[in-house]
């Protein structure tokens, strides 16, 4: 366990992209590979739709948006396929990030990842940067009916620890992850990232802690 804000915590939920690994800049690149591809402009609006929905959300909405022929599965596996390689040789961490999850295995937190990613793609890249091993579970927001639009897949990660959203804390990186998981009764950490900067004064408001480096969490631990 680990005390922060006066209180102890059981279990730590991470958000992996743009929270643990920095590989937000590759969905850029894929879904503009994408887009272009198919003959189909890039669009700001897409891609802002796109941040809070897990890969059958947003193969859903592509096929509808463009009305495209191809099935949902199809979409996807192109997605994964432009991704894939970037997943397992090129993608690294938020800084300090090994170590902090080093540090939490050590003291005896238990941690889980909570994402909108697949395994095919995240397990690569958590292997590649040796930090599988500290996960004790993981809960895939395509496991639950609304994504990351409610806490669920929040709330599903710290089941799967043994813990409830009281004895928890969430690291995440977008606005509505973390509104949702302080209104489900998590203590919110913000990764800072440099896809939210948009959002940045209101991820800074809704969250307990705002962070661009895990070493910063050594401060506030008392």
């Amino acid at each position: 366990m680990i005390k922060y804000n006066g209180k102890m915590w059981e279990g730590a939920v991470f958000d992996l992209d743009g929270t643990i690994l920095d590989s937000m800049w590759i969905w850029e690149s894929v879904d503009g590979r994408f887009l272009t591809r198919h003959g189909l402009p890039i669009e700001e609006s897409y891609l802002k739709a796109l941040t809070n929905m897990n890969f059958p959300q947003a193969a859903a909405y592509t096929k509808k948006r463009y009305a495209m022929e191809e099935s949902e599965a199809a979409i996807m596996e192109e997605w994964f396929a432009l991704a894939r390689g970037m997943y397992e040789r090129e993608i690294g961490l938020k800084p300090h990030a090994a170590e902090y999850l080093e540090y939490l295995h050590r003291v005896g937190v238990k941690i889980a990842a909570a994402t909108s990613s697949e395994p095919v793609l995240f397990e690569a890249a958590l292997k590649h940067n040796g930090i599988y091993d500290y996960f004790h579970a993981f809960a895939l927001s395509s496991e639950t009916p609304h994504g990351k639009d409610t806490p669920e897949v929040y709330c599903l990660a710290a089941d799967r620890l043994g813990t409830k959203p009281g004895s928890c804390i969430v690291f995440e990186d977008i606005l509505k992850g973390i509104q949702n998981a302080r209104e489900a009764g998590f203590y919110t950490v913000a990764m800072e990232d440099a896809s939210a900067a948009e959002e940045m004064e209101q991820i800074r408001a809704a969250a307990d802690v705002y962070i661009t480096d895990y070493r910063e969490m050594k401060e506030i631990e008392k």
